[in-house]
């Protein structure tokens, strides 16, 4: 039984629940941000609260994956979404404490932390090789459109009622999400109720690997040392320092570099993350239009996805220096976001091509040492600003650095080879791709659903 008609499979509902999921992530995260100013006026204090976040989400990468092999992807979500959930609310009462709300603040970072290790580990579970970078692209738009869904509400909701409603607002939404996910959620298709046989079977045989296998360990010293990991934790270094300094300094750029309001400038001040989700969708489409191409191998597509991302968003950011006008700096940050966002179908995918029986575990490596720049950035940031309200340049010129530094590294050592494999217990439906021939693969796919067969084509993928 399917909750939403139009998805025609399983796994495109458990991938519109994900992006949901992520989308109120990045609108609790994105929404001090904008309250901020009225919480603590001292840039370098604000740039301590911001950092305290940080503090808690790098403590819960690696626990994440871990517990979700243990409990079950579907309840370490539910558990880490009512944790932020709890702790954003707390917000309100600990404003006047600069102790007590760095605490909370990092609490809710504790529940955010197992967000993206779970999203991976989902992932490689529900979605097959051929529609993986399609989906996983869909599911991180969720961080583009929980941005703008904060641009554009919070301004509001805090001119007519107040900073306090941001906050209560969007721990209602959350609260409603883990109402459904609790019903509709899915750790695995192997355990879910609501799958059809042949969607289930199609799943098993193209994802790949020993997905549906019970793993054991995974392989933590290869993890740590692999030049083809660090190619990834490099890229993901570089994306996420760009990306925190923006996520958490961007409206008060707009406020005080640019002077905008924003709440009478509310379609502005969203350009940028508008951009953003719509690269994501861009750039997704363009990657799976390269992976069809014969002979096209997949780490080409990978590394130009990533190279366009990270120097794409270095040189729009490097050129904001040079902006005359409001007009033309809400277009290069848009241009950042927009190039920034074919990154995720660099790095971010590649982890599952690397180990897919163990992406949760390198996204919990990956995402742990990426978490450092929204300590340190948010630091400096703050620091600079301190210092001087007109350096934000040098606060963009750091990241840019960064920014073409990943990028070379992932072009030099990256791979698309299956690198990692956790020890793991085979199931004797298990296949591997590789074990299918094209035919075989086409015939998987007409026989998923016959119910939705009829409706949609083979070369369809949900979007």
């Amino acid at each position: 039984m399917r909750l939403w008609p139009l998805l025609p499979y399983r796994r495109h509902e458990i991938a519109l629940l994900c992006t949901v999921g992520t989308l109120l992530c990045y609108a609790d995260r994105t929404n001090i941000g904008i309250a901020i100013p009225f919480i603590e006026h001292d840039h370098a204090k604000q740039g301590e609260i911001l950092s305290a976040f940080y503090y808690g989400y790098i403590c819960t990468q690696l626990l994440g994956a871990y517990w979700s092999a243990k409990y079950g992807s579907k309840s370490v979500l539910i558990a880490g979404v009512l944790v932020w959930t709890c702790f954003d609310l707390l917000t309100i009462a600990t404003a006047n404490s600069p102790l007590w709300l760095r605490l909370v603040r990092a609490g809710m970072g504790l529940g955010e932390g197992i967000l993206f290790p779970i999203i991976h580990t989902l992932s490689a579970a529900w979605y097959p090789a051929a529609e993986r970078s399609r989906l996983m692209s869909i599911v991180s738009s969720g961080v583009d459109l929980g941005t703008i869904l904060s641009m554009a509400v919070s301004p509001f909701l805090l001119d007519y009622l107040g900073w306090r409603s941001i906050f209560i607002v969007f721990g209602v939404l959350s609260s409603i999400w883990v109402s459904i996910f609790l019903c509709r959620g899915s750790s695995k298709p192997e355990r879910d109720s609501y799958i059809s046989v042949a969607e289930k079977a199609a799943i098993l045989a193209q994802r790949g690997s020993i997905l549906t296998a019970s793993a054991t360990s995974p392989p933590w010293k290869q993890l740590l040392t692999s030049k083809h990991a660090w190619a990834i934790y490099s890229s993901h270094f570089a994306f996420n320092y760009g990306w925190y300094v923006l996520l958490g300094w961007m409206p008060q750029y707009l406020r005080e570099k640019l002077g905008l309001s924003l709440a009478s400038s509310g379609l502005a001040a969203a350009c940028p993350y508008i951009a953003g989700y719509i690269g994501v969708l861009f750039w997704g489409y363009i990657s799976d239009v390269m992976l069809r191409v014969p002979k096209q191998q997949i780490i080409t597509v990978r590394r130009r996805m990533n190279g366009i991302g990270l120097i794409g968003a270095a040189v729009a950011l490097f050129s904001l220096q040079f902006a005359t006008s409001i007009p033309v700096a809400i277009a290069l940050l848009s241009g950042t976001l927009f190039f920034a966002r074919a990154a995720t179908l660099g790095y971010w995918v590649n982890m599952v091509d690397i180990g897919p029986s163990c992406a949760g575990h390198i996204m919990g490596i990956s995402n742990t040492i990426a978490t450092i720049p929204g300590i340190l950035g948010n630091l400096i940031t703050g620091f600079l600003l301190g210092k001087s309200s007109s350096n934000w340049d040098l606060v963009f010129l750091i990241a840019c650095l960064l920014l073409v530094t990943g990028a070379i590294i992932f072009q030099v050592f990256s791979t698309d080879k299956i690198v990692f494999e956790a020890t793991v217990r085979r199931r004797p439906y298990e296949k591997k791709m590789d074990d299918l021939d094209d035919h075989q693969m086409k015939s998987l796919l007409a026989d998923e659903d016959d119910e939705v067969a009829t409706e949609v084509s083979n070369d369809e993928f949900f979007i």
